[in-house]
């Protein structure tokens, strides 16, 4: 007890009036008393209010702020099971969502660019309502300057359409997480309609985002710009304020000023014109009408001299640089026919009056989905008959379809918020095969899923920093870090995982149910489920209690897939099932992962590679056991890998798979190799299963079939690449000569037939016929490139790439040479690609130096061509450690250059890891990544992968190397009789 000596505690009063500076007491036993003076008092208060802001600077500092998103935030409550953290400092955790407390209805734009100053002045009006009273009004800005004294805050009576006067300001402010504040003195009444007009100028940056300017230079020399938008995810916000949320869907006006040459193009079609004059000559005020409910990321404009070219369909127009409308030929035949595909496959037309399709000279995604103003990097709208390949063919028409999905699964509905993306990329990614098959039935590409998705998604799931398909996102550094495999490419494996499980009718129909419930508005994972679910309990799909929920929830909120490992009881003619994680590399992670599995099954007995139908299901259980009938000789499970995992058979069935492999479908082949390499890789199976799998098909398939040869060439390069500097290089070079001798021997130069399966087999093949430098291949190889570079000979196209590759690696810098200046001669996009990537291949160091030192000299190299000059050198063995110091060197002048719109530096950092397997190497990738964390950007994840990928190679080669080594040694006599 606290007393004035013995006389009891004091009051307040007493001590606000101790005048004579009277001494207090804490209560002690008698005798003990301890005397505590004012001014120890003072100093005590000072401390402990020092300490409250110390403490609240560690708070701020150290727990994450902003990426829950609990009940009061932007998208709500999610629920999930791994805490993924993107982020490495305070900044990266800024949360830039809005409050929902206000809801924009309609935007009316005016932009008006200034080429010389590479600005813009734009005038702009948005209608808000509230959905609640509230003196504050915040958006998005990002590079924009607004001129306050032109804000205003207007009432509007909806019915009478007039404007009353203005509310009173009482203060406008930036916010950290690039918003704009706005402070009323009065409130804003719920449901009642306001304007907010201001006018700002914004810049018309280089590095692709927002609305931005590039150049190109045309046939005759003379040099054109162009202005053009790129605002997914989060780029709007550069060029007009906005709520940049995806949730915040709302119709749009625009009028954009243009010069008298030139001419625009937004989502909808031109509706007038009206001239006027300035000091720059004659320009023009291009007036839209107004738009759909859509998100500010779809909306877009071009100003630009290209031309265009009507399609087979009225609907449909092709835009490009004059001297390339021929090459859009191909697009304007096969988008129609995609296009109609998915209207009957939705029972639902394309709602807007018209689509433009534009080829863009400088672009940084491969396309852009915008409503009605679809967006290419020339590369991947062109085809040229005379320079263009059958993989760009492939590329034209898959990313075409991959765009066309995305009007209605991402336009017409869009996911709430970006922790769904997958809802559009996945859906996006898979559709896109399907309008491809549709439009190009003999190309079998649905076949490909497996090279093409289920092997990329599993690569980067594989890893422990792989993260869950939904995850919380809170700003633009982690939003951009969402766009890469899980998002595009496992989201479309459970996509096609839930069709075959579901069925194609019920699945189709439950789309159709989800896209007409949510049209013009936004949604998220769980209202696909319960559409799905709806439409299973229809067809009775589903058991009775179950949900597509339930089971899609143990693949969308957590990471990576299952293996299953399988053993038989062949007296009782049952299986036992234990899935777990599967992990590339050693984990210790002691989290239990489970998984809803549908299982289909064959066996010998009655073989059938057709239903993909599940004969039974894991419930999310570790480990069942299953009565499957007679087993016979062999068994299979997960036919055609419908489902998004791997199977790792008992030995005696391993042995009886290749004994049969020839018995069974060119995609079993495949689906057996691919899982029984990674497994190997893993240290979860013997590496004789997958090199006697790769044997036997290779040595007895003499039709030479596309998707098993691409799938066992991939899985062979990490061999490749990892024993590259070892002893048993030679050997597992004799290895694949041997194996693959059919093939090589058959597989020539002569490209005289049109035919897509033929010509993408023909450059599988001789990718690999000549890597070795005293083969027919590099013979032929160097004799086509010497009859061009000495007599103008042409090389077939679909041949170049092999041709121009093999040539400069095994020549000497007159080959390099002269490929980079047909490289800046030519003005074919594609014809630039191949020589890109083939100026890598080179052997000589100091030429890949000063080809890596173009990427800082500011003319050279393309933005949107820095990633793929980076990529050619880092894989190449030669190149690695080139690429890595200069990337230490320069990362900050890279970030700077090339911003971090399209992961640029993250797709080079991941790029160096393909030939480091030592703990040197290791060390050295980590101490860069802990050097560079202030300045990390969004590369965070790519830092996170590519250094757990190395730890993986530094792994294989303690694990598995003198395994691989004693195999290929004790059967090096004998590799064409395994």
């Amino acid at each position: 007890m606290v007393g004035y000596y013995n006389q009891g505690v004091p009051t307040t009063v007493d001590l606000e009036n101790n005048t004579n500076q009277k001494k207090y007491t804490v209560n002690r036993p008698k005798g003990k008393s301890l005397v505590i003076s004012r001014a120890l008092c003072t100093l005590m208060a000072i401390g402990a209010l020092l300490l409250a802001v110390l403490v609240g600077l560690v708070v701020f500092f150290l727990v994450p702020r902003g990426c829950s998103a609990d009940s009061n935030n932007a998208v709500g409550s999610l629920v999930r099971k791994e805490n993924v953290k993107l982020a490495t400092s305070p900044e990266d955790e800024i949360d830039e969502r809005l409050p929902r407390s206000i809801k924009p209805v309609q935007y009316m734009i005016q932009l008006k660019p200034d080429f010389h100053n590479s600005t813009t002045d734009g005038l702009e009006m948005i209608t808000l309502v509230p959905s609640e009273d509230t003196d504050t009004i915040i958006f998005h800005v990002n590079k924009i300057h607004i001129r306050e004294d032109s804000v205003t805050v207007k009432p509007t009576e909806k019915s009478e359409a007039v404007f009353l006067e203005s509310l009173s300001i009482s203060s406008q402010e930036h916010l950290e997480g690039e918003r704009y504040e706005i402070v009323l003195d009065d409130q804003l009444k719920k449901g009642k309609s306001y304007v907010l007009t201001l006018q700002f100028q914004g810049e018309l940056n280089s590095h692709l985002q927002g609305f931005y300017q590039s150049h190109y230079t045309t046939l005759s020399g003379d040099s054109r710009f162009a202005a053009s938008t790129q605002f997914s995810p989060t780029d709007a916000r550069r060029a007009f304020p906005c709520f940049d949320d995806p949730s915040f869907k709302a119709k749009f006006k625009i009028r954009l000023a243009r010069p008298a040459n030139m001419s625009s193009l937004s989502n909808m079609p031109l509706e007038r014109s009206e001239m006027f004059e300035t000091a720059q000559g004659t320009w023009f005020w291009d007036n839209y009408p107004e738009t759909p409910e859509m998100s500010t990321y779809l909306v877009a404009f071009i100003i630009s001299e290209l031309t265009q070219l009507q399609s087979t369909d009225d609907l449909i127009k092709i835009w490009a640089r004059r001297e390339f409308l021929t090459q859009t030929d191909y697009a304007g035949k096969v988008a129609p026919s995609i296009l109609r595909y998915f209207e009957n496959y939705f029972r639902a037309d394309f709602p807007l009056k018209k689509i433009d399709i534009v080829a863009i000279p400088e672009f940084g995604f491969s396309a852009m989905e915008n409503w009605g103003l679809l967006t290419f990097r020339e590369s991947s709208l062109l085809f040229d008959n005379f320079s263009s390949t059958v993989e760009d063919k492939r590329t034209v028409a898959t990313v075409l379809s991959h765009e066309l999905a995305h009007q209605w699964f991402g336009n017409l509905v869009t996911p709430k918020w970006w922790n769904d993306l997958w809802l559009k990329e996945g859906f996006a990614t898979y559709l896109q095969y399907l309008g491809v098959a549709h439009a190009e039935p003999s190309w079998n590409i649905l076949d490909e899923f497996l090279p093409s998705e289920i092997e990329r998604a599993m690569s980067l799931d594989a890893l422990e920093s792989s993260r869950p398909i939904s995850f919380d996102v809170c700003n633009s550094m982690q939003i951009k870090q969402a766009f890469d495999e899980i998002s595009y490419a496992k989201g479309a494996c459970i996509i096609r995982m839930m069709n075959n499980f579901l069925g194609e009718e019920t699945f189709k129909n439950g789309l159709i149910k989800y896209l007409q419930k949510f049209k013009y508005s936004n949604a998220n994972r769980n209202d696909l489920f319960t559409s799905l679910t709806e439409e299973a309990r229809l067809r009775n799909v589903l058991g009775a209690g179950e949900s597509v929920k339930q089971i899609m929830d143990t693949w969308t909120e957590q990471a990576g897939f299952p293996v299953i490992n399988v053993a038989p009881d062949y007296s009782r003619n049952t299986l036992k099932l234990v899935q777990k994680r599967f992990f590339l590399t050693q984990s210790d992670s002691k989290d239990k992962f489970l998984w809803w599995l549908p299982i289909s099954f064959t066996s010998s007995v009655s073989p059938n590679f057709i239903s993909t139908t599940p004969k039974f299901w894991m419930r999310g259980e570790e480990e069942i056991v299953e009565e499957v009938g007679p087993i016979g000789e062999w068994y299979l499970l997960n036919l055609n890998h419908t489902g998004y995992y791997i199977v790792n058979y008992d030995e005696h069935n391993w042995k009886q798979l290749i004994d049969h492999l020839m018995d069974f479908t060119p995609i079993t082949w495949a689906q057996l190799i691919s899982n029984a390499m990674d497994l190997a890789r893993a240290n979860q199976l013997d590496y004789e299963i997958p090199l006697k799998l790769i044997a036997r098909m290779g040595i007895q398939d003499s039709a030479i079939m596309f998707v098993p040869t691409a799938v066992a060439f991939g899985k062979l390069q990490f061999l490749s690449d990892i024993l590259h500097d070892t002893p048993v290089f030679g050997i597992f070079e004799e290895y694949h000569k041997a194996v693959f001798k059919m093939a090589y021997d058959i597989v020539d130069f002569n490209d005289n037939i049109d035919h897509y399966l033929t010509r993408r087999i023909r450059h599988t093949v001789l990718e690999w016929s000549c890597r070795s430098p005293e083969s027919r291949c590099v013979h032929e190889s160097r004799s086509q490139f010497r009859a061009w570079m000495t007599n103008g000979k042409t090389i077939l196209p679909n041949l170049r790439s092999v041709i121009y590759c093999t040539a400069i690696r095994e020549g000497s810098d007159i080959e390099w040479d002269f490929a980079y200046k047909k490289y800046l001669e030519t003005s074919s996009p594609t014809e630039k690609n191949v020589l890109l990537d083939a100026l890598g291949c080179t052997k000589l160091k100091w030429l890949l130096s000063r080809y890596l030192d173009k990427l800082i000299d500011g003319y050279s190299i393309r933005i949107q061509d820095a990633g793929r000059v980076f990529e050619s050198i880092a894989k190449n063995k030669e190149g690695t450690q080139i690429a890595f110091d200069f990337l230490r060197k320069h990362w900050n002048y890279m970030l700077e250059h090339y911003g971090d719109g399209f992961n640029i530096l993250g797709k080079m950092v991941q790029a160096l890891t393909v030939h480091m397997n030592t703990e040197f190497q290791l060390e050295e990738l980590e101490r860069f990544r802990d050097s560079i964390k202030a300045n990390i950007s969004t590369t965070t994840r790519a830092f996170d992968s590519a250094i757990e990928r190395v730890k993986g190679n530094v792994e294989w080669m303690r694990k598995n190397y003198k395994q691989v080594e004693d195999w290929l040694t004790k059967h090096q006599e004998q590799f064409m009789y395994l």
